[in-house]
C-alpha cells in the first residue's frame, strides 16, 4: 500500500497514469473491464443522442467497438499482473535472476513514441472509415477517442509482451537447472498459457463485435478479413514463445546428457565419474538397482517446460472457447451462403 491507500503499481504496468491508477485499485481485471465497458457505452450512447446521429445502427456499433477496447484493457492488466506473479516465483527459486527485471520498465522516449503512433493510427483510421463528418463534431471526437484507446492499448500490449519475451529469453538462459527439483520449470510456461487463454477469449469478443459491424453484409470472408488484424498478430506472438522454450530445451537436454553419462559409466563399473553427478555424495552407497532407478528418473524429465500441462490446458482451457468460436464462424458462413 502507498500513502494514498492504493496498492503499489505492478512493475511493467506503468505506461500511463490512468492505467497505473486502474491497476492500483487492486480490483480484478475482468471487473475493471466490465465497469469500464458500461461507463464508456453509456457515454457513447449519450454522445450519439446529443449529436442526433441519423444512423440507428451506430448505437450497436459503439457498444460492439467498446467491447473490443475493454477486452484489450483486460488483456493488458491480466498479462502484466500475471507475469509479475510468475517472476516473483522465479526469484524465489533463483535470486540471481533479479537483474532481468530491469527490462520490464519502458523508457519515456519509447512511451512518447507509442502514444504518437497511436494518435497517428487513430487519425488515419478515422479518415479511412469516413467517421469525420461535418456537423457531428461531438461524434467525431468520440470516434477519435475510441480509436485512440484501441490503438494505445494494443500498442501497450505488444510492448508488454515484447518485454516479457525478452525477460523469458534471458531467464531460460540463466536460471539454474536442478534435475532433482524439476517440478518448478513447468511454471515457465505460465506466460504462454495465460496469453493463449486471453487470445482465445479475445477471439470470442472480436467475433461477436465484428459480426455486429458486418451485420448488413453478413459475409464470412468479409468477417475473416476484418478480424485479420486481431488473430494474425496473436498467432505470431504465440509462435514467438517457442524461441525461449527451445533454448530451455537445449539446456535441459545438455544437462541430462551429462548426468546420464556419469550414471551409465558408473553402471559399467567406473564409479569415479559418479562423484561429479548430483548424487555424488552417496556414490559409495548406491547399488545397481539404485542407479537404474536414477537413470530412469533422469530420462523421464521433460525437456519442454509445458509438456506436463498441455493436455489439461487443451481439454479445459482452449477447446471449449475455441469450439464456440468455430461454431459461430460456421453459423456465419452458412448464413452468408444462404
Amino acid at each position: 500500500m502507498n500513502p494514498d491507500g492504493l496498492m503499489t503499481a505492478t512493475p511493467g504496468l506503468t505506461h500511463s497514469k490512468v492505467l497505473v491508477w486502474l491497476d492500483q485499485t487492486g480490483l480484478p481485471a475482468w471487473q475493471i473491464g466490465v465497469t469500464s465497458f458500461f461507463v464508456l457505452s453509456v457515454i457513447g450512447i449519450l454522445v450519439l443522442v446529443a449529436s442526433s446521429y441519423p444512423d440507428p445502427g451506430m448505437y450497436s456499433n459503439v457498444v460492439a467497438f467498446n467491447a473490443i477496447v475493454n477486452y484489450l484493457l483486460v488483456f493488458y492488466l491480466e498479462l502484466g499482473r500475471g507475469w509479475h506473479k510468475d517472476f516473483q516465483r522465479m526469484l524465489e527459486f533463483d535470486q540471481s535472476l533479479y537483474d532481468v527485471s530491469r527490462i520490464m520498465t519502458p523508457s519515456k522516449g519509447i512511451l512518447m513514441a507509442e502514444i504518437l503512433l497511436a494518435i497517428v493510427s487513430a487519425f488515419v483510421n478515422l479518415q479511412l472509415n469516413n467517421l469525420s463528418e461535418r456537423g457531428y463534431a461531438l461524434f467525431t471526437s468520440l470516434g477519435m477517442l475510441m480509436l485512440f484507446l484501441q490503438y494505445i492499448l494494443a500498442i501497450f500490449i505488444v510492448d508488454l509482451f515484447s518485454r516479457q519475451l525478452l525477460m523469458l529469453n534471458r531467464i531460460v538462459k540463466e536460471i539454474r537447472l536442478d534435475l532433482l527439483n524439476t517440478e518448478f520449470y513447468s511454471s515457465l510456461a505460465d506466460t504462454m498459457f495465460r496469453f493463449l487463454r486471453l487470445y482465445i477469449f479475445g477471439l470470442c469478443i472480436v467475433a461477436i463485435s465484428f459480426n455486429i459491424f458486418d451485420a448488413e453484409s453478413g459475409g464470412f470472408n468479409e468477417l475473416l478479413i476484418s478480424m485479420m488484424p486481431f488473430y494474425l498478430p496473436g498467432l505470431l506472438m504465440m509462435g514467438l514463445f517457442l524461441i525461449p522454450f527451445n533454448g530451455f530445451k537445449s539446456r535441459m537436454r545438455l544437462v541430462k546428457s551429462i548426468e546420464l553419462n556419469h550414471v551409465l559409466r558408473a553402471m559399467a563399473g567406473d564409479k569415479a565419474h559418479l562423484k561429479a553427478s548430483l548424487i555424488g555424495a552417496d556414490a559409495d552407497k548406491l547399488s545397481m538397482v539404485d542407479l537404474m532407478y536414477y537413470e530412469d528418473r533422469i530420462r523421464k524429465i521433460k525437456e519442454w517446460p509445458f509438456t506436463d500441462r498441455i493436455r489439461s490446458l487443451l481439454l479445459f482451457g482452449v477447446l471449449p472457447p475455441l469450439t464456440w468460436v468455430i461454431a459461430a464462424l460456421i453459423e456465419i458462413f452458412i448464413e452468408g451462403v444462404l
